[in-house]
C-alpha cells in the first residue's frame, strides 16, 4: 500500500512538473513574433526608395495649385491631395515646383515659386537631420495597418530620412546653390489640422526627394 502511494505521489509531482514545463503560445503571436524580429527598417526604407517612391512621383502636385487649395479650399486640398495614416490629424501632400532662391539660411532655402517671384512660397529643408514623416506619409505606399508593432512603421521614416539627406541633400549643397538660381524640387510636406483651423500657414515646407539646379 505504502509502495502504490509512493507510485501515485511520484506520478503526480512529474505530471506536475511536466504540465508546468511546456509553455503554449498561440500560432499567430508567434508568427507575428517572427515577423517583427525579422523585419529590418534600412532594408524596406531602401527598397522604398529605389523601387517604390520613384514611380509615384509624376502623380505629385504642383505646389502653385496646393499652395492656392491652402489659401482659398483647404478642406478641397486635403480632399483630393491630402494622406494621413489611421486616425491621425496632420495631412501629407506629395509636390513638386520650380523657382527662384530668395535666400539661403543654415537649414533651408526660402525660394518663390509664384510671379512676380519676389516673395517666398516655400522652405525647402535643407538640415543634415530632418525629423517627421511626411515622405512616408506622402507617398500613400506604406500601410499603417500592415504593422502590428507602431515602432517599426515609425522606424521606416527615420531610414527613408537618412536617405535623403545622404543622397539628395548632400549632393545638391555641394553644388553651392546661389540666389537668385532657379531650382526644381520634388518633395513632400505635411500640415496639421490645427494649423489649418487657425489658418496659420505662412511657407509650405517642403521635405525633398529630389533637388536640380536650372
Amino acid at each position: 500500500m505504502k509502495k502504490v502511494c509512493k507510485y501515485a505521489i511520484a506520478a503526480a509531482i512529474i505530471a506536475f512538473l511536466t504540465y508546468h514545463s511546456i509553455y503554449f503560445e498561440n500560432l499567430e503571436d508567434v508568427k507575428q513574433q517572427r515577423l517583427r524580429e525579422a523585419f529590418n527598417a534600412a532594408e524596406y526604407a531602401r527598397d522604398f526608395w529605389d523601387n517604390q517612391l520613384i514611380s509615384i512621383l509624376d502623380s505629385a502636385v504642383d505646389v502653385k495649385e496646393l499652395i492656392e487649395l491652402f489659401n482659398t479650399d483647404m478642406n478641397e486640398a486635403i480632399k483630393r491631395y491630402g494622406k494621413a495614416p489611421g486616425v491621425s490629424r496632420v495631412y501629407a501632400y506629395l509636390i513638386k515646383g520650380n523657382g527662384k532662391i530668395l535666400s539661403i539660411a543654415e537649414d533651408f532655402l526660402e525660394v518663390s515659386v509664384r510671379e512676380p517671384q519676389a516673395n517666398p512660397d516655400v522652405k525647402i529643408l535643407t538640415g543634415f537631420y530632418i525629423p517627421g514623416n511626411a515622405v512616408r506619409d506622402a507617398s500613400g505606399l506604406v500601410d499603417v495597418s500592415k504593422f502590428s508593432d507602431t515602432m517599426k512603421f515609425n522606424e521606416i521614416s527615420g531610414e527613408i530620412n537618412k536617405i535623403f539627406v545622404k543622397e539628395v541633400i548632400r549632393p545638391f549643397l555641394n553644388k553651392k546653390p546661389q540666389v537668385g538660381s532657379t531650382i526644381r524640387f520634388f518633395g513632400a510636406t505635411q500640415v496639421s489640422q490645427e494649423a489649418i483651423e487657425a489658418k496659420e500657414i505662412l511657407l509650405v515646407n517642403v521635405v525633398p526627394v529630389r533637388l536640380e539646379l536650372e
